[in-house]
């Protein structure tokens, strides 16, 4: 790890005030903290999933496994609907962003979580088609089967296009053809899921033997599907609509290097806001085609009654657009989202990991972090121009007595070709397994770092980040 700048003195000064009134500008309410514990979604879903399985119990579905062929196969067709059916409600719920879960585990791993739902709602129906195939071929016939899923039977032609908008939804997820897809693109396909989960609703209460005869159990059924769905328009599509109608304007645009602009956004919407350092927002343009797209970006200064400064790298069409909007332009700002708070660090002493634009939620974060932080941040980059905010690290770090280190070039020309090695790391910060450590930056940085952290010795409770899933 190279060290440069042996010069730190302090260039901004953190704690100065602003000219208004001669005072220190008033943060933004933080968000409330979630009081959620893993014990506790672990008890909401497994009670489900207990719940379900005695209704499919008390309906005979486990006596039937040894009735026979045609009962076996009826048996295994209600259970994996059953289980496809929680499994994608559970899915769906992650889509009303709840705001204790988020706090808890962050949005990446609950987008992880909705994807593996997904992923297992995709092979459970898969399975339910399979058994239901098998169970009509030994009671009927196949071609008795096709007239049943094509419409003889009520409901089961909705069910069909509904098993196959999952099925299609689920392919388009695959990595390679993911790859091949602009993120709109994707994202309107997937949305087609939520379509197929709709479609396939009405044969479960019909048809399905455990819920057609059981009025008890279709009642639960059905409210609680219907409390899904309330929670989801409410929840996500309710913050999107207070979004729109309290929209922030840009306010100011600070060019930062030739292709990284801070951008800041402040107005009368900010009254709303609760947020909080190291957190990230999606912002929605309000302009001719940008208001239907909507892109994260991570706080780089601490919230305050000044306003929300992102910095923004062009990276494609939505930052380049976004860091050219004029100001005055509306911004609609769904979030912030993001558990790497201050509150995960606390007292410790701190370490931060940055690469690129990942500088800009540890540049926030030291804004409100406490003397007894004594931060360190090691900042990867390929340029010496894309060391953006430097200069601001370094005053803040000086300010709470801590320092910068620098690393600058291609992998290949570095002297060291493992910057984050256990060695090199316990060499650039003696007091290493005694710190909190939170990584920022692009996958390759997050997994290197994180990997010699802990064979540096710092336990994984003590190692944050947020993968950047978008």
């Amino acid at each position: 790890m190279t060290a440069v700048d042996p010069d730190l003195r302090p260039l901004i000064d953190p704690t100065a005030p602003t000219e208004r009134h001669g005072q220190a500008p008033r943060p933004l309410p933080t968000p409330r903290r979630a009081s959620l514990l893993a014990t506790d979604l672990a008890a909401v879903l497994g009670g489900f999933a207990l719940v379900t399985l005695g209704l499919w119990v008390r309906h005979g579905g486990l006596g039937a496994l040894t009735s026979g062929w045609a009962d076996l196969w009826t048996s295994l067709s209600q259970l994996t609907g059953l289980a496809a059916s929680v499994v994608g409600l559970a899915g769906v719920a992650l889509v009303a962003r709840p705001r204790g879960v988020e706090q808890r585990w962050g949005l990446d791993r609950m987008f992880v979580w909705h994807r593996i739902l997904g992923e297992t709602m995709a092979v459970l129906v898969a399975a339910h088609v399979v058994t239901g195939l098998a169970e009509w071929a030994a009671t009927e016939s196949f071609a008795s089967a096709v007239s049943d899923l094509t419409g003889r039977q009520p409901y089961m032609a909705m069910a069909t296009v509904g098993a196959a908008l999952v099925g299609l939804v689920t392919l388009s997820s695959l990595r390679t053809l993911r790859r091949r897809l602009s993120y709109e693109t994707w994202y309107f396909v997937h949305l087609l899921a939520y379509a197929g989960f709709a479609l396939s609703f009405p044969h479960e209460i019909v048809i399905g033997s455990d819920l057609a005869d059981d009025r008890v159990a279709r009642t639960v059924w059905v409210a609680a599907h219907a409390a899904v769905l309330a929670w989801v328009v409410w929840g996500r599509w309710g913050r999107l609509v207070a979004a729109y109608v309290r929209p922030l304007r840009v306010t100011a645009l600070r060019p930062l290097n030739d292709d990284t602009v801070e951008v800041t956004l402040g107005g009368p919407g900010l009254r709303s806001v609760r947020a909080d350092a190291g957190q990230f927002a999606f912002l929605r343009p309000l302009a001719a085609r940008l208001w239907w797209q909507a892109h994260p970006f991570s706080l780089s200064g601490a919230p305050d009654e000044r306003g929300l400064r992102f910095t923004v790298k062009r990276r494609g069409d939505a930052s380049g657009a976004l860091v050219e909007l004029p100001v005055g332009t509306r911004v609609a700002v769904e979030g912030p989202y993001g558990a790497c708070t201050p509150e995960v660090i606390g007292d410790a002493p701190a370490l931060f990991v940055v690469g690129g634009v990942g500088v800009a939620p540890v540049r926030a974060l030291l804004e409100r972090l406490p003397a007894t932080a004594r931060p360190v941040v090691l900042y990867r980059a390929h340029r010496t121009e894309d060391l953006v905010h430097l200069d601001e690290l370094r005053a803040h770090c000086t300010a709470l007595g801590g320092h910068v280190h620098t690393l600058v070039g291609p992998t290949a020309a570095l002297a060291q070709r493992d910057p984050f090695s256990p060695r090199v790391l316990a060499r650039a910060v003696p007091d290493l397994a005694d710190r909190v450590a939170v990584l920022c930056g692009p996958e390759r940085l997050l997994s290197a770092a994180r990997t010699g952290l802990r064979a540096a010795g710092v336990p994984d409770d003590r190692i944050h980040y947020e993968r950047v899933w978008w």
